[in-house]
């Protein structure tokens, strides 16, 4: 328990430190701009960053999805200043300073995306019997909870639940399809509320700690798609 924890630190603390380096080498790349060739329109595109920093900031702080519609509109941006710098204006020193504001946005995407932090949802599928997600059992000490999987990736998983659990909690998602019956041991890393009347979103870590583990992690994946595949046979045979 003790080092999923420090792992899940490590990772949110490297999340702010990739945060602070991206504006800086950001920042940096349109303040030597300005000095290679001062304009109006520079001054103002460093202090619309400069304010974009706080509400970008919350955004991640807060879990909202605008993070990626945010992130997604900074990167196309930072391909074009990276193709500018590079072979129009040919200010290879700047080129390179986007580049790595890109490479850093990358790698905090990649974090980010991750079912603990950002849990996928289907929400072009507005039948909910089509929407990928496994029925489970969620064991917590003696009681058990009927429960949802509702994305799978990356050794974590998210679950939906209208209990109330504390974060670091230990549980034991049971995953049943067919004949098959996965049991595995996972650790409550964060917690969402979506909307009132819906169940909390509880981004969980599966444990890996022997290799009976790992195992049943694949088999857990395979029931994932099993059931997946089975919903979308469902759906196009109603069509």
């Amino acid at each position: 328990m003790e080092a999923l924890e420090q792992t899940f630190k490590t990772e949110t603390k490297t999340i702010k430190i990739l945060l602070k380096a991206f504006f800086f080498f950001l920042h940096l790349a349109i303040m030597t701009e300005i000095v290679a060739g001062p304009k109006f329109r520079l001054g103002l595109r460093f202090l619309f960053f400069l304010y974009l920093s706080a509400p970008y900031y919350k955004t991640i702080k807060h879990r909202f999805y605008t993070y990626w519609t945010f992130s997604i509109f900074l990167f196309l941006h930072l391909l074009f200043k990276i193709y500018e710098q590079f072979f129009e204006l040919h200010h290879a020193h700047i080129g390179i300073l986007y580049l790595i504001a890109a490479l850093i946005l990358i790698t905090k995407m990649y974090i980010l995306s991750s079912p603990i932090y950002y849990p996928r949802v289907s929400w072009w599928e507005y039948d909910f019997r089509y929407r990928a997600d496994l029925k489970i059992k969620v064991r917590i000490n003696e009681s058990e909870y009927d429960s949802r999987l509702t994305d799978l990736r990356r050794y974590a998983g998210c679950v939906a639940l209208f209990e109330e659990l504390k974060l670091g909690e230990e549980i034991i998602v049971t995953a049943k399809v067919d004949d098959v019956t996965v049991n595995l041991r996972g650790q409550i890393m964060s917690k969402r509320r979506e909307l009132i009347g819906r169940p909390l979103i509880y981004g969980v870590m599966f444990k890996f700690d022997s290799r009976s583990n790992k195992k049943r992690y694949i088999q857990l994946v395979r029931l994932w798609e099993i059931d997946k595949n089975k919903k979308r046979k469902l759906k196009f045979a109603h069509v």
